[in-house]
């Protein structure tokens, strides 16, 4: 039965070589199709196996396209037959994931016996090589066609496989911050699990973080890879001219996704968008680079409103904002009244980091002379294209620049904020980056990719390895006195004395009862007091019981009468 089905699956008229390129045959739209669904990522696993990616949310609708033509084109992005045969082998990483929580009817899946059918069109060496297959975000229809894989078609195939229900759990596996992951593979995880763990990779890089310019191996400190990608790509001609650059919001969990991804480290974020690509640094173990980043789709990349999203949502994200709480009662008092300008000189002394008169923090002021005011600067030269005036610049960066514990304080001093920024940016091409000591190269050179390897990702901090580096403040506060209890012999814990007993011995009080008494023991309880013609009462019923003070002593320690008839008391008997 298995040879008839295997031979009847054999003779179908499915095909794993597509047309030539110069063919009339050939079909652009369906080439295009499969470099989102089965790529290459460049840097390959430890064992120096390739890594493909195969995304399901790439398929196209059944109903629509004629996946018997797809899957030629499909299979030609995997190793060629020469060098299979040669004992080339790879590995494949499997997003089952067919959506990423949008609303949608597509369907894209074939029928079972279309899967079958392409398992025996691919070669034996193809079959062979592969020696790894990780699926991700598995569904049901996946677990089925890997059980019949390997129970039906080939038993061996079950040693193969890996099962991975979220990112977190692929990272045990291999490192994740050292592939291609298509954004739906994000989302389609973030509908699953809160974030993703990456083990010795995710931390704090970029944002939140202690330092907000880290230091480079030259001792000097640098803006953050965030920074020098984002800016990059928003500075691009191309992308410069956007209309309402800092206005468009972009897909708010895609941009949290992506602010986890800088601070675990993650090498490719490929930022695409008006027909430009950010250039991403040349990893020493990276194979076919540049092919493989002039393939990815544009619909797999992130754009320039993103770009901006995250620009500003690193500021807003500083642990000590730009204008922090402690410069409100300043502010208000030199720029408050909205009829007065903002003159050059105070602009000087408010925002120069060689400045003594101003009130700013001196890391405000660095962040604000390297790359805020450079940075609107240049997207407001453009204001005739993108409408992006200094004013509209200041309204959009305001409040991120404001991070106060009272939120109508905040808003309160929102309007003086937007005056100098304002004022700033139109001044700062006019002379304030002159006054401010600040060389007008020096914005363009540190965008610029570092020459030394070491300074393309940032340091993570908190790392558990880092055992020789000092505690921080936050862990002094919360572990010290921890770590000082612990470390403190057994022989010198002494526990805390025990209350003192009442004795007899002990003096009373005018009101009968001692000091201690009437701070560690309760307040006795009064002596039960039974009326005496309870005590000399004689029954001769027998289903009235004579009643002594030792029955009421029982019945008052919380046992009941035993007898229906001790429920009440009985009326007295009454002599003749």
């Amino acid at each position: 039965m298995r040879a008839h089905l295997a031979s009847r699956l054999r003779s179908s008229s499915l095909s794993a070589v597509p047309p030539r390129p110069e063919s009339n045959d050939y079909n652009t739209d369906l080439a295009r199709a499969a470099t989102r669904i089965l790529y290459r990522s460049p840097i390959p696993s430890k064992d120096r196996r390739p890594i493909y990616i195969l995304n399901a949310a790439a398929l196209p609708d059944s109903r629509e396209a004629d996946f018997d033509a797809l899957l030629p084109y499909v299979l030609a992005r995997l190793p060629e037959e020469d060098d299979l045969l040669k004992g080339f082998e790879y590995e494949v990483i499997f997003f089952a994931g067919d959506s990423d929580g949008s609303a949608t009817t597509k369907k894209n899946r074939p029928g079972w016996g279309w899967f079958l059918q392409a398992y025996h069109v691919l070669s034996r060496a193809m079959r062979k090589r592969l020696q790894r297959l990780y699926i991700v975000h598995e569904k049901a229809w996946v677990r089925i066609l890997s059980e019949i894989f390997s129970t039906i078609v080939s038993p061996k195939f079950r040693r193969k496989i890996f099962h991975a229900s979220t990112l977190s759990n692929l990272a045990l596996h291999i490192p994740i911050e050292d592939l291609l992951i298509p954004p739906a593979a994000y989302l389609h995880d973030r509908r699953i699990s809160d974030d993703i763990f990456a083990p010795y990779a995710s931390g704090r890089r970029a944002f939140l973080a202690r330092q907000p310019f880290p230091n480079s191996s030259r001792g000097k400190t640098r803006f953050p890879r965030v920074l020098r990608e984002t800016t990059s790509f928003l500075l691009l001609e191309q992308n410069i001219v956007a209309e309402g650059i800092f206005r468009v919001p972009p897909h708010s969990k895609l941009k949290d996704i992506l602010k986890e991804a800088y601070d675990r480290g993650q090498k490719y974020i490929i930022w695409k968008d008006n027909d430009v690509t950010l250039p991403v640094p040349p990893y020493p173990q990276a194979e076919n680079h540049d092919e493989i980043i002039a393939e990815i789709h544009p619909n797999d990349t992130y754009s320039v409103y993103m770009a901006a999203a995250l620009i500003k949502s690193w500021y807003s994200d500083l642990r000590q904002p730009i204008f922090p709480t402690a410069s409100y009662r300043d502010l208000k008092r030199l720029y408050g009244d909205p009829d007065e300008r903002i003159t050059l000189d105070k602009l000087t002394d408010l925002i120069s980091p060689s400045s003594e008169w101003s009130f700013l923090p001196a890391i405000s002021r660095e962040i604000m002379s390297r790359h805020l005011l450079p940075m609107l600067d240049a997207v407001a030269a453009r204001q005739d294209r993108n409408k992006m005036t200094p004013e509209n610049l200041a309204v959009c960066f305001a409040p991120a620049l404001l991070c106060g514990p009272d939120q109508l304080e905040d808003a309160k001093m929102s309007s003086i904020i937007r005056r100098i920024l304002t004022e700033a940016v139109e001044l700062w091409s006019n002379g304030l980056y002159e006054s401010c000591g600040v060389k007008p190269d020096i914005f363009q050179e540190e965008l610029c990719l570092p020459a030394n390897p070491a300074d393309w990702e940032d340091p993570v901090e908190g790392m558990k390895d880092r055992r020789d580096a000092a505690p921080n403040e936050e862990e002094m506060q919360i572990t010290g006195i921890i770590l000082q209890d612990n470390e403190k012999p057994l022989s010198q814990e002494i526990p805390p004395p025990l209350p003192p007993r009442s004795t007899s011995s002990q003096l009373r009080s005018a009101s009968g009862q001692s000091s201690s008494d009437a701070a560690t023991r309760r307040k006795p309880a009064p002596p039960l007091q039974v009326p005496p013609r309870y005590s000399t009462i004689v029954s001769d019923s027998p289903f009235d019981v004579a009643e002594s003070p030792a029955t009421y002593a029982a019945v008052s320690d919380g046992f009941a009468p035993q007898r229906v008839s001790e429920w009440d008391v009985p009326d007295e008997k009454k002599s003749g």
